[in-house]
């Protein structure tokens, strides 16, 4: 496989788990016992805010979303601890890994092209 179409691949993958990861914020505040919208808003803003980037590949905003997962990823280990919701941060914690992985595999195989 060619670096070009790992990016490909990989910019896919991206663009689909940063979809999926905004669905199940929402999912996640919507079970939740206490629905705030404000909360709501305040998580997807990061995330919503490298989507263009991403769909205009670029790494710069890659490199950004890397940062912003981080965010996400703790808060579903967090939520994985915490009793009842433990599928939620499951959940949460595999899309995050996934979306950081292939954000990692997009910046390696752009700087190759490059």
């Amino acid at each position: 496989m060619t670096s070009e179409t790992s990016a490909k691949s990989a910019l896919r993958v991206t663009i689909g788990a940063s979809f999926l990861l905004l669905a199940v914020l929402v999912l996640i505040q919507w079970t939740s016992g206490s629905f705030n919208l404000i909360i709501l808003i305040a998580q997807m803003i990061p995330l919503a805010l490298t989507l263009p980037g991403q769909f205009s590949k670029s790494s710069r905003s890659m490199q950004w979303l890397c940062f912003v997962v981080l965010f996400f990823l703790i808060q579903g280990i967090l939520l994985a601890f915490t009793p009842g919701r433990m599928w939620a941060g499951l959940t949460e914690t595999a899309i995050c890994l996934i979306l950081f992985f292939s954000a990692i595999i997009f910046i390696r195989a752009s700087r190759k092209t490059a």
